[in-house]
């Protein structure tokens, strides 16, 4: 089978690199969909409400906003094995540290934002390399490939790790979580020691603001990438913002899911984007105006947000999440696809750093506000179906007034 009619994944997982990064990037990704659910049931636990659940989430990505770019600069010209293994290493220490404190019942709302900054340093060291790094393991041909099969271990991740969650909640209490994600951390970087990765081919060293500037005229100055980038932190501020902040607080208050079935109600997002990603995977040469397709999975995605706001039972929100994970199939697959097919190799790292800056940093702040809104409304549902709205606006304005994303391959 060729990269025009499909994609064989045994051809890709016989690069050993790219195995490697795989595996550990599908290992941190379990990491993450636990990761910061347990800080919210955590905050929940300790008797916070969303505006303090969206403090904390928004700390976590404040090491995001500060370094994402100077990393990103960092693994166009260093080598990325280092960033990553020391990316590996402070995370496993101090998720160890914040799993020793919720179990000896020492944890407090104050202990909590500190664990969650020093977590974020490492996830905004971590998170732009793990990305740039793909296009230098694998030929071009087959790079959407090696996209769809990480995303694929994504989806993966996001089903496993919740469900794997939920137990560990269940049985030794939200301690457990975080002594599995601790464990998860452990494998990781055993996974890491035997990486080895190409040299950076990028040696040309010009002043710290220069570099980073570098990326961000890039986007300026290609009007279809610069549209992309404002759909795709709108997406941020009014889809996953609200979702890491008011999603908890959603199923526990308005569903009446406990901490374990909040997790399996969690774990049907990513068996939609899974279900997604096999099929972009097996039809991608069909998806030639791959920039339409993005923001139709936004339309979709965004009308489902409203429904799913407004759930009412278990059952209810876990078919909600289902639909809405298969919009966010598209939306995985996709962005990763059009970035780094329509970026040149020299400026990847900076590039893929503000994608991270968007996801690891926006995100956070905008949890922040969403959940300061939510808590001086008394509105959690509403607030989450209104930001659906919002986004289908911003999707349906761009796929009509700005035509330049849509052939986008």
């Amino acid at each position: 089978m060729n990269t025009e009619q499909g994609i064989r994944p045994t051809e890709l997982f016989r690069i050993r690199a790219f195995s490697l990064l795989w595996l550990n990037s599908f290992i941190f990704i379990l990491v993450q969909s636990t990761q910061r659910f347990a800080f919210v049931w955590l905050a929940l636990e300790l008797g916070a409400k969303s505006n303090i659940s969206g403090f904390i989430l928004f700390v976590m990505g404040v090491p995001a906003l500060l370094i994402s770019l100077p990393v990103g600069v960092m693994s166009d010209h260093m080598n990325r094995r280092t960033l990553l293994m020391t990316s590996q290493v402070g995370a496993l220490i101090i998720t160890t540290l914040i799993a020793i404190t919720v179990t000896t019942g020492h944890m407090t709302i104050s202990l909590a934002i500190v664990g969650s900054f020093i977590a974020g340093i490492f996830i905004a060291l971590g998170s732009p390399v793990r990305s740039a790094i793909i296009p230098t393991l694998v030929p071009s041909d087959k790079l959407v490939g090696a996209i769809a099969v990480s995303t694929i271990g994504n989806n993966i991740g996001l089903i496993i790790g919740p469900a794997t969650a939920g137990p560990a909640i269940a049985f030794w209490g939200i301690e457990g979580a975080f002594w599995l994600q601790a464990v998860l951390y452990l494998i990781g970087f055993i996974v890491l020691l035997p990486l080895q990765l190409p040299a950076s081919h990028n040696t040309t060293r010009r002043r710290l603001r220069e570099e980073i500037f570098g990326g961000l005229r890039f986007i300026q100055d290609n009007a279809a990438v610069r549209s992309f980038f404002v759909l795709l932190a709108g997406s941020v501020l009014f889809m996953m913002a609200p979702w890491i902040v008011l999603g908890p607080q959603i199923a526990k208050e308005q569903a009446g899911a406990t901490g374990s079935q909040t997790t399996l109600l969690f774990a049907m997002l990513g068996v939609g984007q899974f279900i997604t990603s096999m099929l972009i995977m097996r039809y991608n040469h069909l998806m030639v105006k791959k920039g339409l397709w993005f923001m139709c999975g936004l339309c979709w995605g965004s009308s489902v947000q409203m429904l799913l706001g407004q759930s009412s039972s278990i059952f209810m929100m876990g078919l909600f999440l289902f639909a809405w994970g298969m919009g966010g199939g598209f939306y995985m697959n996709l962005s990763q696809t059009l970035i780094q097919h329509n970026t040149p190799p020299q400026v990847m790292g900076r590039v893929m750093a503000i994608h991270s800056l968007l996801m690891s940093g926006l995100a956070p702040a905008g949890a922040l506000a969403v959940g300061v809104i939510a808590r001086s409304t008394d509105t959690a549902p509403w607030t989450f179906t209104v930001c659906g709205l919002l986004m289908l606006v911003t999707t349906l304005f761009f796929l009509i007034f700005r035509p330049r994303l849509r052939p986008m391959a």
